[in-house]
């Protein structure tokens, strides 16, 4: 068996080309494929979610679980995407978004490829998109990634994807993708304008956005308080500076926000 590079994969796999030698290498021998086991109850939770949910081996880009209701939100049936992998996705997007939506990816596997192998399970990234419905009509998808296996050697296989369709949301923009830590509330932004560097986001506090997630969630400002050891005025307080900053009317644009822009 040949064992997976010690360097974290490239975002190469993201794109139409066919995969690079060291994404085609074989899995070690320590691989678990326990998850393929999935709970039936589970996955019948799963095909009826507001979401796509998959998991993806990064190094064949096949789907080992993909839920069933491609088609309500994307148009397409499952068995396409479990026959033909992320490329049959990949086909599905707006030419326009290929090329930035791989640039983003770039910027997000460089940044990632700098952490601790032991810590990258504590990332989750996200980007924006649009894909082609069979009638031609385009939607806008965030796709929302966190690593849900590695290799013995600490190298990423595979991911945890979901995928949300945020047209209602944002219709148009700069491709967004970001980049955040469970752990040590690291945050990266990049766009699809300025992709040389990470830039780290600055405009929400560490406890705004705790607040903001929680508010994303569905809890009232009584539970926020309880839950972080505030007061209720302060979550009133902290809601109206976010909206401030944000330069959003309401609550609800303010978790829209928060959802387009990664921050939840």
């Amino acid at each position: 068996m040949k064992n997976l590079p010690a360097q974290p994969i490239s975002s190469h796999w993201y794109r139409e080309q066919p995969l690079t030698t060291r994404l085609q290498q074989e899995p070690t021998d320590t691989y678990d494929t326990s998850f393929h086991l999935i709970n039936s109850s589970l996955a019948a939770l799963l095909n009826q979610s507001p979401c796509v949910t998959w998991i993806l081996d990064i190094r064949t880009q096949q789907f080992d679980f993909i839920s069933e209701n491609t088609r309500e939100y994307f148009g397409y049936g499952y068995e396409n995407y479990l026959l033909n992998g992320y490329r049959f996705h990949q086909k599905t997007k707006h030419p326009d978004d290929i090329t930035n939506t791989s640039k983003l990816m770039d910027c997000v596997w460089n940044e990632l490829s700098k952490c601790p192998s032991n810590q990258r399970k504590n990332y989750k990234f996200s980007f924006d998109y649009r894909i082609l419905k069979p009638d031609g009509k385009a939607i806008r998808i965030l796709e929302q990634n966190t690593v849900f296996q590695n290799d013995a050697s600490g190298d990423i296989t595979h991911l945890l994807g979901t995928c949300n369709d945020i047209t209602q949301w944002k219709r148009n923009g700069t491709q967004l993708a970001s980049l955040a830590s469970s752990i040590n509330q690291q945050y990266f932004l990049f766009t699809a304008e300025n992709t040389a560097a990470a830039r780290p986001q600055s405009l929400l506090s560490k406890r705004e956005l705790e607040i903001v997630k929680l508010i994303s969630e569905g809890r009232s400002s009584k539970y926020i308080a309880d839950k972080l050891f505030i007061s209720f005025h302060t979550v009133n307080t902290h809601r109206q500076k976010m909206i401030e900053k944000t330069g959003t009317k309401n609550t609800g644009e303010l978790v829209q926000y928060a959802v387009c822009n990664g921050l939840v």
